[in-house]
């Protein structure tokens, strides 16, 4: 019989999830308020108030070949963040941001009942992703300066804990983790996903680290600095053998040409 209420055969711990929070635009706001759209100036998700580069506008401009499929193996760009970041392009895989890898990691990684843990107050989109991909979120707080605790979350970790993620720095507090922290997490033997949105104002990486840890998982993403928020391009850093899998899993056309040029 067919059941009157689709709604009943949603996963339960979808049902009360609350979703991510995503930030409001300018353009809702226009008649709501006194100030026209074009002179806001957004700093709720840290997008970059001065926009991208003009070359990035002149090279979008000029390109027309916008009926052909992005190359779904991103060579060209591999090649490049390979220069930008100092490693191999078979350690890097590109992605519609980098929340995408951050799913395609949990696919990866993530059965149902097995649990991540989760150093909070943090970007948010840790906690929605997880629970989205079936897993349980072992949340751990930040201490008084908001800086991670590793023997407590060392004490979190259970035989069902599958991952380790940390935003370094940390959003929304600003936060830095010595490389020494991250090092102690990597010792444990878990994947240890380091989230590095925040890298080109901070200055410091902990990609080299990933020649001595095979667990080691960095993220990047091209909307803070470059201002290419809107155009959706991230990438990780990743072992090769886990790139090998991305790959595989991920979907086939993820970064849009658009944003191909624009990097």
């Amino acid at each position: 019989m067919v059941s009157d209420d689709i709604t009943k055969l949603i996963r339960p711990e979808l049902q009360s999830l609350g979703g991510y929070s995503a930030h409001t635009s300018p353009e809702t706001l226009a008649g709501k308020i006194d100030i026209p759209a074009e002179k806001i100036i957004k700093l709720d998700a840290n997008e970059n108030p001065y926009g991208c580069s003009p070359r990035v506008l002149q090279a979008l401009a000029e390109y027309k070949k916008w009926n052909i499929y992005p190359d779904a193996a991103q060579a060209g760009l591999r090649r490049q963040l390979q220069d930008y970041v100092g490693v191999d392009a078979g350690r890097i895989v590109a992605a519609c941001g980098s929340g995408e890898l951050l799913d395609d990691i949990l696919c990866l990684f993530i059965k149902p009942g097995d649990e991540v843990v989760n150093c909070i107050p943090t970007f948010d989109m840790y906690r929605t992703r997880t629970i989205i991909n079936g897993a349980t979120l072992v949340n751990v707080p930040r201490d008084e300066n908001y800086a991670i605790r590793v023997s407590a979350i060392k004490s979190a970790i259970t035989p069902k804990t599958k991952l380790i993620i940390l935003a370094n720095p940390n959003s929304p507090t600003g936060t830095v983790t010595p490389e020494n922290d991250i090092s102690a997490l990597l010792e444990t033997g878990l994947p240890v996903l380091v989230d590095e949105a925040y890298y080109e104002f901070y200055g410091k990486t902990v990609v080299p680290l990933t020649d001595r840890y095979s667990n080691l998982m960095v993220l990047r993403t091209f909307s803070k600095w470059a201002g290419l928020a809107g155009l959706r391009a991230g990438y990780g850093i990743f072992p090769p053998e886990i790139t090998s899998y991305l790959i595989k899993i991920k979907l086939p056309y993820n970064v849009n040409v658009a944003a191909l040029v624009a990097v």
